[in-house]
């Protein structure tokens, strides 16, 4: 009796403890974020550029990974772009090497001056680059029909394919069919060595964005197709 509930009720305290250490964790990160953004924003402001997003990684060493970008292009006129001094400009395609330089100057001496990381880190700033990663669903909404590769919590299988067999998956590849409120839709693909992208025999999967890790666009280079070694020649 007494030792059986023993066990149980020191199985529940270690699940508690597991628990509460990883919804810390959670909010932790969460916090150094904000702060990263609070103390980035004015620099990044000044160089004409927006906040992309913020990813924390642990590699050995905390890795505080900071992504700017140019802002949006307006619509209505997608060859200017607003400058820092008010005037207008052709818009860069990413951030420069020195404005990304000239950030982290900045940043690193706040985050010491502030004490906000608590452990020993390394900090990263970068445009997003080709294979971007996304924060947000509105992020996402311009790369509709780009392929894209989500990693999820936990394995998920498209909708009405309980009795098809098709397996759950924890990794989702394939181009971005629709971006919802709440979740967006991929139609699953295969990428091949040379960069050929085929459909996959399976219908489209909805991924909730709060079952979501981390997604991010995937850049297809295709191999260049040697003489004599095209499609129907030996």
């Amino acid at each position: 009796g007494p030792p059986f509930f023993c066990f149980l009720f020191g199985a529940r305290i270690s699940r508690y403890f597991a628990l509460s250490y990883l919804f810390k964790e959670i909010m932790n990160e969460t916090a150094l974020k904000k702060t990263v953004i609070r103390l980035a924003e004015p620099v990044v402001r000044a160089l004409g550029l927006v906040i992309w997003g913020v990813e924390v990684a642990q590699a050995g060493r905390m890795v505080v990974r900071l992504f700017v970008d140019v802002p949006a292009r307006d619509p209505e006129d997608p060859a200017r772009a607003v400058a820092a001094d008010g005037g207008e400009g052709h818009s860069p395609h990413s951030a420069s090497l020195g404005q990304c330089e000239e950030i982290s100057r900045h940043l690193g001496l706040a985050l010491e001056v502030e004490d906000a990381v608590p452990a020993a880190y390394v900090l990263e700033v970068s445009a997003p680059g080709l294979t971007r990663l996304f924060f947000s669903l509105e992020q996402m909404r311009p790369y509709l029909g780009d392929v894209v590769e989500a990693r999820l919590h936990a394995p998920l299988a498209p909708e009405g394919c309980a009795q098809s067999g098709a397996v759950p998956r924890r990794l989702w590849r394939g181009r971005l069919a629709a971006v919802q409120a709440d979740a967006f839709v991929l139609e699953p693909v295969v990428v091949s060595a040379e960069g050929e992208v085929s459909p996959e025999a399976l219908p489209p999967v909805r991924l909730p964005w709060t079952d979501v890790r981390r997604v991010s666009r995937v850049y297809i280079f295709r191999q260049p197709v040697k003489p004599g070694k095209g499609p129907g020649k030996g």
